[in-house]
């Protein structure tokens, strides 16, 4: 029967700088993603666009009941917005990923159905700059 393995000093030393590492790469993207949901003025726009042309914008924050938007022309989709998220949540095309992607909550969040071009995305605070005392909106298209 063999004895029981021992830590060497290295080992113990090793471990520590792993968890500090990860610790410290975590930290900071928890942080992000607790303030950003945790913040009221925040503010969640939904933009839908179909084939390159915006449909509509929605205010999430400002919902008080769910909203459905169905396009029809093409590849038929059903989109749910509610207080704080969207999703689609029927769609006609064959592979259905863009239901699968779930809610989308916070800003920078995007769902797409590539069959029916339509693309739906969530802008928030953290898409405005300032750049010479002006609010400017980033998009990253």
């Amino acid at each position: 029967m063999k004895g029981k393995r021992q830590f060497k000093k290295g080992d113990i030393l090793l471990l520590l700088l792993v968890g500090i590492i990860g610790i410290a790469i975590m930290v900071p993207m928890m942080w992000n993603r607790f303030t950003a949901q945790t913040n009221p003025n925040n503010s969640l726009i939904a933009v839908i666009t179909r084939d390159g042309k915006q449909i509509t914008e929605i205010d999430l924050t400002k919902l008080q009941e769910p909203q459905f938007i169905t396009l029809n022309e093409g590849i038929r989709v059903k989109i749910k917005a509610e207080k704080g998220s969207i999703r689609f949540v029927e769609a006609d095309c064959p592979d259905k990923i863009c239901i699968k992607t779930g809610a989308l909550t916070k800003p920078g969040d995007r769902a797409v159905c590539m069959p029916s071009k339509t693309i739906v995305k969530i802008q928030g605070e953290s898409n405005l700059v300032s750049f010479q005392n002006k609010q400017v909106i980033l998009y990253d298209e």
